[in-house]
């Protein structure tokens, strides 16, 4: 990804139902950087939103996670440029992807993603209101990164466990995905300035800051929902569709969210060295008039979390 430094335009973001061929089954919520809300509406789906909501004030719900990272080879950078973290208690999981160009002045660029990402987990942790809002959680964590250099897209989710919904704060090309019933009913958009230079947070001049996220609010969720949240090394090397093939390969398996990770993960590297197949960064490569031929190699996080209702067992991973 290139480093971008041109500042970001802010206003309202006219995103609607779904994002790259998911279903339109839900109302998002999007805050502009002055906090304006801007609720995309459908009389049809608003009157089943309600209902599902009244079920859902009768029945608590949990998050529940696991992770899969796989860094690209690269003796120089064992540790690769992602970095995430999953916090059960705040029931709040996040992604960061530190921007490979700073590579050419020197700069480990994943020590910032990781730095951010740590961060993030401590202000969580250190929460004691019943749901975390994931934008203060971002803006804490990028004031408390203010001595490294670098930056690093990020995106960061949390589940409001009474209003059963997702809250989702996203800076440049990470993002989520929600499946119900193995079918991707969710995917959220990319924040770019052009083809692959995404928004970036760092502390550089040009550098992003939190208040450029664009925040989501997804209403609706359900127990058996599965959210996939990744950074571009999954999103750039396979499609909704693939994963939801993986879902219904896994469904009724027993496998917990760490083997799905893994499974998701593991499918999106074998994507990302083939050179033959189409993928989505291809595709997106082509709309900018730019050959590309297969995936794209480079770090691959993935986080699985499922909503399981609060009365139900399962195994976790922190």
């Amino acid at each position: 990804m290139m480093i971008a430094n041109t500042k970001p335009a802010f206003g309202g973001y006219g995103y609607g139902y779904g994002y790259g061929g998911c279903q339109e089954y839900i109302t998002t919520t999007i805050h502009d950087k002055l906090g304006r809300k801007r609720k995309l509406n459908n009389p049809d789906l608003l009157q089943e939103l309600g209902k599902n909501r009244r079920k859902i004030h009768n029945e608590k719900m949990t998050l529940v996670c696991g992770s899969c990272y796989l860094p690209k080879d690269n003796p120089n950078k064992p540790l690769g440029e992602d970095a995430h973290f999953m916090c059960q208690d705040s029931q709040i999981i996040g992604v960061a992807d530190g921007v490979g160009g700073w590579a050419k002045i020197g700069v480990d660029a994943g020590e910032y993603a990781r730095g951010l990402m740590n961060n993030a987990k401590k202000m969580a942790a250190a929460n004691t209101a019943a749901t975390v809002n994931p934008r203060n959680v971002l803006s804490q964590a990028y004031a408390n990164n203010a001595g490294l250099q670098g930056s690093s897209t990020a995106c960061i989710l949390s589940l409001d466990k009474e209003r059963g919904a997702l809250h989702a704060v996203n800076v440049g090309d990470s993002g989520f995905m929600v499946f119900r019933d193995s079918k991707c009913w969710y995917k959220s958009p990319p924040q770019q300035r052009m083809f692959n230079c995404p928004y970036q947070l760092g502390n550089h001049a040009g550098g992003d800051r939190p208040e450029a996220a664009l925040e989501f609010v997804v209403e609706a969720i359900v127990p058996g929902d599965i959210i996939v949240l990744g950074t571009d090394g999954l999103l750039d090397n396979i499609f909704a569709s693939e994963i939801e093939d993986v879902l219904v390969a896994y469904r009724g398996s027993g496998r917990d969210c760490e083997e799905l990770a893994s499974a998701i993960a593991n499918l999106a590297l074998f994507n990302s060295l083939d050179k033959y197949s189409v993928s989505p960064f291809q595709m997106e490569a082509e709309k900018a008039g730019l050959k590309h031929a297969g995936g794209k190699i480079d770090d691959i996080t993935v986080v699985v979390a499922q909503i399981v209702a609060s009365s139900t067992s399962f195994t976790t991973h922190s």
